[in-house]
C-alpha cells in the first residue's frame, strides 16, 4: 500500500480533530487523544516530512515540565519497512515499527504518574511540539471525620471530609438530614504526583433541634459516578435557659452600688446548676458564683456588658448579658491647641469637646477667663472672639454640664501676636561733647530684632529683653558734636512685620560754627555787594553787623533763613557802595553757648591780581603753559598766555575763563619754532584792566626722524605707565588722605589791594546766593511741620565735613581777628 498517497488525507483529518502537533519537517500524533484514562493504551506516531536529512534517528521523549531533562521513551532507525538495530526492550515494550524512511510508531500505556507529564518526538535536525498527557483518576472513597461526641448546643463541631487521590478532583457535597448544607463548608485540594485529593471542611454550630440528626458527604469526579462517607450521628446534650431578673440597661451613678440577677429557664439535666458571672470583654475572669452578683462603689470602667451562665453536667448555659450604665458628669479638652496664636485683629475661636460624658445629650458650657471665674463669657462649646486685641492674651477655660454635674475645666492659653511698635519720646537737647544715651522700649509678640541706623549707616547698639512682649534697646553717643543733630532711625522686626521705624530726634547744644571766617568782596560804586553765609547752631543764634569801628553797618541790609533747625544762612546786601563803605564788616553771630565773627572785607574793584605762572613745558612746535590764579579785582577775570620771541610776540593763546582763585589753570601755545628759546607769560584781564605775570623761559625741542620719535614715545610711554601703576599701588596701600588747610595773614590797612590779594578765601556772591536759595526753597516748599529733616539727613554727610573744617579754622579765628585788627 502507498502511505506516502494517503498521508497529507490522513494528516489533514487528524489536524481538524486536533490531534497532530506539528512543527517545521516533523509531527507527532497522539491516538485516540491526549486526555486518557489511566492504565490505556495510547499510540504515538511520529511523521517525518519526504527525503527527511540523513542520518535518521527518530526519538521519543518524556518530559516531567517543560524546562526538566527529557527522558528518552524508545529511539528508532528505518530500514525497508522496519525498524533497524532498535532495542529489542523498545520493541517489545511499546510495539514499534517502522512502515518507512518518514512514520515511525510506538504504543505506551498511560500510568496514572503521566498526569501532566509531555511527549514528543524529534531526529537530529527537528522536534515535533511537546503534548501534554491528561491521565484521568476516579475518585474511590471519602471519609468524614468529626470531633466526638456528645455537643452541647450552641456549640461549633467541625467535621471533616476526605477523598481518594483522583484525577480530575472530586467534588463533595454535605448532607444533614436531607438537607444540603454543602454551602457553609470550605475546600481545599492537595496533589501528589499529578493527582488530588479534595478536603473539605464543615463549621456548623448545633442547636437542640439538630440531635440525632445524621450528617455525610458524597463526592464525584465523574458524571453518574458517587461514593457516599460514612454517617455522622449529632449527640446534642441540652444546657441550662438563663433569663436575667434585672432590667437592661442598668443604669446607675458613678459610686452607688450596683445589683444584678439571673435565673434557670430550662435546663437537661436541671440539677447540680452553678452559677458564674464574667464581663463580655474580660470572659475568662470569674467574678461571682452566685445568681445575683453586687458591684459597690461603682466606677465608669465598670461599665459594660455583664454575663451570667448556668452549668449542669452537659455544661454551661449560653450567657445572659446586662449592659451596666455607669452614668457620670463629662470629660472635656479643648480641640484647640494650646498655646494658641493669633495675629492681632484677627478673629480668635476657641473650641472644647466633650471626650466622655454619660449621658452625652443635653450638655451645657461656659466658658471663663482665669481670673475672672463669675464672668461667663460664653456657653457654646466654641467661643469666637473678633477683632482680637493683645489685652486679651491669657488663659481661658471652658467647662461642660449634664444631669450628673459639671466636668473639670479644660484650659487653652491664647497668645496674641502683633506686629512691632515702637516707643515714642520727645526730643533729646543735649550739650556738645556731652555722653548721649537713647532708650526705646519695642512692643511685639514675638520679640523684635531691633536695628539702629543713621541713613544706611548701621550704629552699634545693644537690645535686651525687657518682658515676654517688650525689648529695651539702647544706642549711645560718647561725644556729642554739633553735626549730631539729626534724626536717627529705630528699625524693629518680627514674624508679622519686617522694617517697622521710627525716628529719634536729637539736638546738640552749641554756639555758631560758620562755613567760613574770612571773604574779600571787590565791589563797585554803582553795583554794591550781596553776601551769604552758612551757620550751623543751637539754638537758634543772633547776629549783628559791624563796620570795623564797631559801631555802625554803613547801611546793610541782612537776613537770616532757617534751613533746618540747626542750620541758618545769613545773607548781606548793600545796593551802593561809596568810599566810605570799603573796608572790614564784622558778622558777629551769638547764642547761647558762644560766638563766632566773620570777617568780610570790601575793597573796590580793579584789575586783577598778576598770576603766578608754574611751569612752561615744551615740544618741538608747542608749549603748554600752566599758572595758578589771584584775586580777580572783585569782578569776572579771564586769561590768555603770550610766547615772545625776541622781544616780538610770536603767538598767543585762546581766552580761558578764570576757576576760582588760587586754582591750577592750563593752556597751549601753538606754531612754535623748533630748537627755539621763548619767553612766556601769563596775563590776567577784567574790565578794569591787566596784570602780567612774571617770564618763564623754555627752549623748543629739536625735530626728529619719524622712527626716532616713535621710539622715544614708545619708552617714554612704558615708562610713565610703570611709574603710574607705582603710584596707584603706593596709595592704595598708605591710603592717602587730602589734607586741605586755609591760612589767614595780617591785613595791611594802608595798602587794601595787598590784604585783598592775601585774603584766605573768595567768591562769587551770585553763585552762593543762588545755592543758599536752592535750600531755601528745598525747606520751603516741604508740608512737614518738621521740614528741616528731610534736608537734614540728605545733607548730614557735608554738614560733617563742614564741621570738622569749622573745628579746624575756629580755633585760630581770635588769633586771625587780631591779626587783622591791628595790621
Amino acid at each position: 500500500m502507498n502511505f506516502g498517497y494517503y498521508r497529507p488525507i490522513l494528516q489533514g483529518f487528524l489536524f481538524l480533530f486536533g490531534m497532530v502537533h506539528m512543527t517545521a519537517g516533523i509531527a507527532l500524533t497522539v491516538l485516540p487523544s491526549s486526555n486518557v484514562a489511566v492504565n490505556q493504551t495510547m499510540t504515538l506516531r511520529c511523521e517525518l516530512e519526504p527525503n527527511p536529512t540523513l542520518p535518521i534517528v527518530v526519538y521519543f521523549e518524556k518530559r516531567n515540565s517543560i524546562s526538566s531533562s527529557p527522558e528518552i521513551l524508545c529511539s528508532l532507525e528505518p530500514q525497508s519497512g522496519v525498524c533497524k538495530n532498535s532495542a529489542d526492550d523498545c520493541r517489545i515494550r511499546y510495539n514499534a515499527s517502522c512502515p518507512s524512511d518518514t512514520l515511525y510508531i510506538i504504543q505506551v500505556k498511560v500510568l496514572q504518574t503521566w498526569n501532566g507529564q509531555s511527549i514528543s518526538c524529534r531526529t537530529v535536525y527537528t522536534k515535533s511540539e511537546l503534548v501534554v498527557i491528561s491521565v484521568k483518576v476516579p475518585v474511590t472513597s471519602v471519609i468524614l471525620t468529626s470531633t466526638p461526641s456528645p455537643v452541647i448546643t450552641e456549640q461549633q463541631i467541625n467535621l471533616t471530609c476526605t477523598t481518594s487521590y483522583s484525577s480530575p478532583p472530586a467534588n463533595i457535597t454535605w448532607i444533614k438530614s436531607s438537607v444540603d448544607i454543602s454551602s457553609q463548608a470550605s475546600y481545599r485540594t492537595e496533589e501528589n504526583q499529578g493527582l488530588h485529593r479534595t478536603i473539605s471542611s464543615l463549621l456548623i454550630t448545633v442547636k437542640k433541634e439538630d440531635n440525632r440528626k445524621q450528617v455525610y458527604c458524597i463526592a464525584s469526579n465523574t458524571p453518574n459516578v458517587t461514593v457516599t462517607s460514612n454517617v455522622q450521628e449529632l449527640d446534642v446534650l441540652y444546657i441550662p435557659e438563663v433569663r436575667t431578673t434585672t432590667q437592661s440597661p442598668y443604669k446607675v451613678r458613678e459610686g452607688q452600688t450596683a445589683t444584678l440577677s439571673c435565673a434557670v429557664t430550662d435546663a437537661n439535666p436541671n440539677t447540680g446548676i452553678t452559677w458564674r458571672w464574667s464581663k463580655t470583654d474580660s470572659p475568662n475572669t470569674a467574678l461571682d458564683t452566685r445568681a445575683s452578683y453586687t458591684i459597690p462603689n461603682i466606677q465608669r470602667e465598670r461599665s459594660g456588658k455583664y454575663s451570667c451562665t448556668a452549668s449542669n453536667t452537659a455544661g454551661s448555659s449560653v450567657a445572659v448579658t446586662i449592659d451596666i450604665d455607669v452614668q457620670y458628669k463629662p470629660d472635656v479638652k479643648s480641640s484647640t491647641s494650646s498655646p494658641y496664636k493669633i495675629i492681632e485683629g484677627q478673629t480668635a475661636t476657641l473650641s472644647c469637646t466633650v471626650t466622655d460624658a454619660n449621658p452625652n445629650t443635653g450638655i451645657t458650657w461656659r466658658w471663663i477667663k482665669t481670673g475672672f471665674p463669675n464672668t461667663i463669657l460664653h456657653t457654646r462649646a466654641t467661643y469666637t472672639i473678633p477683632n482680637i486685641q493683645r489685652g486679651r492674651s491669657g488663659s481661658y477655660s471652658c467647662t461642660a454640664n449634664n444631669t450628673i454635674g459639671t466636668s473639670e475645666a479644660a484650659t487653652v492659653y491664647v497668645d496674641v501676636l502683633y506686629t512691632p511698635s515702637i516707643e515714642e519720646r520727645n526730643v533729646l537737647v543735649v550739650n556738645e561733647t556731652e555722653r548721649v544715651t537713647f532708650t526705646r522700649e519695642i512692643f511685639s509678640n514675638p520679640l523684635s530684632d531691633v536695628l539702629w541706623l543713621d541713613g544706611r549707616h548701621l550704629l552699634e547698639s545693644e537690645t535686651s529683653k525687657t518682658s515676654e512682649t517688650s525689648v529695651t534697646t539702647s544706642f549711645i553717643i560718647q561725644n556729642a558734636r554739633c553735626t549730631d543733630t539729626k534724626n536717627f532711625t529705630i528699625v524693629a522686626s518680627n514674624e508679622l512685620q519686617r522694617n517697622v521705624t521710627s525716628q529719634v530726634e536729637l539736638i546738640v547744644n552749641c554756639k555758631p560754627m560758620p562755613d567760613i571766617n574770612n571773604i574779600t568782596l571787590g565791589v563797585s560804586d554803582d553795583t554794591g555787594f550781596t553776601f551769604s553765609t552758612t551757620v550751623i547752631a543751637y539754638p537758634k543764634p543772633s547776629y549783628v553787623v559791624l563796620f570795623e569801628n564797631s559801631t555802625n553797618n554803613n547801611g546793610i541790609w541782612d537776613s537770616m533763613t532757617v534751613n533746618t533747625i540747626n542750620n541758618f544762612t545769613v545773607h548781606l546786601n548793600k545796593t551802593t557802595v561809596n568810599q566810605a563803605d570799603y573796608g572790614i564788616y564784622l558778622l558777629n553771630i551769638t547764642n547761647s553757648f558762644g560766638v563766632s565773627t566773620i570777617h568780610v572785607y570790601v575793597v573796590p574793584q580793579r584789575k586783577p591780581n598778576s598770576p603766578r605762572i608754574e611751569k612752561a613745558t615744551c615740544n618741538i612746535n608747542n608749549a603748554k603753559i600752566e599758572w595758578t590764579s589771584s584775586f580777580n579785582g572783585g569782578v569776572s577775570q579771564t586769561f590768555f598766555a603770550l610766547a615772545i620771541l625776541d622781544q616780538q610776540k610770536v603767538t598767543r593763546s585762546e581766552s580761558v575763563k578764570d576757576r576760582g582763585k588760587n586754582k591750577i589753570h592750563y593752556t597751549e601755545l601753538q606754531n612754535l619754532q623748533p630748537s627755539t628759546k621763548y619767553v612766556f607769560y601769563v596775563v590776567a584781564k577784567n574790565k578794569h584792566g591787566n596784570s602780567s605775570s612774571d617770564k618763564i623761559e623754555c627752549t623748543t625741542l629739536q625735530e626728529t626722524n619719524d622712527q626716532t620719535a616713535v621710539v622715544a614715545g614708545g619708552v617714554g610711554g612704558t615708562l610713565a605707565l610703570v611709574i603710574l601703576i607705582i603710584i596707584i599701588v603706593f596709595l592704595v596701600h598708605r591710603r592717602y588722605t587730602c589734607i586741605c588747610s586755609i591760612g589767614f595773614e595780617k591785613r595791611n590797612r594802608d595798602n587794601p589791594d595787598k590784604a585783598n590779594q592775601e585774603a584766605s578765601h573768595y567768591t562769587t556772591m551770585a553763585e552762593q546766593e543762588q545755592s543758599e536759595r536752592n535750600m531755601y526753597d528745598e525747606l520751603s516748599n516741604s508740608g512737614n511741620v518738621n521740614q528741616y529733616e528731610a534736608v537734614l539727613m540728605k545733607e548730614r554727610e557735608e554738614n560733617t565735613r563742614v564741621y570738622e573744617k569749622l573745628q579746624h579754622t575756629n580755633d585760630k579765628r581770635d588769633e586771625d581777628y587780631q591779626n587783622v585788627r591791628t595790621s
